[in-house]
């Protein structure tokens, strides 16, 4: 029988991996909202997105979270120290590196990760997909997450299936031995809370047995921006979920 660990303070690393319940979910609004309201309160922190398929050349910030998260910290940071396996084929990195006859070098994206968290003060990295999407081999997001030796926030969708989606999630996460610390749940859509949002959310949160940060809104304005700069603007960087992850990483609440 696996013992759980009581869950790690955010503010004990400098570094946060964030990962998902699946591609889409809302782990780039998450990241590039916190990384955003982490420098509006004077932190030096930058977001990186180590593994990234579909960009091309041609990608604007929609299609390549790197920039948006690049934006959102003003980084001076290049973007191959921020985003190294960029790939143009919308797949997962395993298949998108043999189809484009390239190599992930695990321990070298560790290291430059831990160096890129030693020039400042705190380091977000956003995972790619899901927690099980494989990077090489039989080594999924999950081992590099565990591998990376930092606490992991698991975004998460509010709407109906949250209960399965996050148990799934984070079992898996514990069973690769990754420190699963917080769980987010992202809205899908504006409006009202629906039944299964009012009632799926604290359940997920009970069964996971992980401490939620809350609830991130629906941002109608990112969504439909027409620029970067509209985008970061519209950012639900204020909202409460944000603040509070902000608050436990510059250990406000230690």
């Amino acid at each position: 029988m696996m013992v759980e660990l009581p869950p790690r303070k955010l503010h004990d690393s400098k570094i946060l991996f964030i990962t998902g319940t699946g591609t889409g979910v809302g782990k780039t609004v998450v990241t590039a909202s916190l990384v955003r309201a982490l420098c509006l309160r004077g932190v030096d922190a930058v977001a990186a997105k180590p593994f990234a398929s579909g960009c091309t050349p041609d990608s604007d910030w929609r299609d390549d979270d790197a920039q948006l998260l690049t934006a959102a910290s003003g980084t001076l940071e290049p973007l191959n120290v921020i985003s190294p396996h960029r790939f143009s084929h919308p797949l997962a990195p395993i298949t998108a590196a043999e189809l484009e006859n390239r190599t992930i070098d695990i321990h070298q994206t560790i290291t430059a990760l831990h160096d890129l968290a030693a020039r400042h003060q705190v380091l977000l990295v956003e995972g790619v997909g899901g927690a099980a999407v494989p990077l090489r081999g039989e080594y999924l997001v999950s081992d590099f997450a565990r591998d990376l030796g930092a606490p992991v926030l698991v975004v998460t969708s509010s709407a109906l299936g949250t209960v399965n989606h996050t148990l799934l999630t984070v079992a898996h996460l514990r069973a690769r031995g990754a420190d699963v610390a917080r769980v987010v749940f992202v809205r899908p859509h504006e409006g009202p809370l629906t039944l299964a949002e009012e009632t799926g959310v604290p359940l997920a949160t009970k069964l996971a047995r992980v401490p939620s940060a809350g609830v991130v809104p629906f941002i109608p304005e990112f969504h439909e921006a027409a620029s970067l700069p509209l985008a970061l603007e519209s950012l639900p960087t204020l909202c409460d979920a944000i603040q509070q992850l902000a608050n436990e990483i510059t250990g406000i609440f230690a």
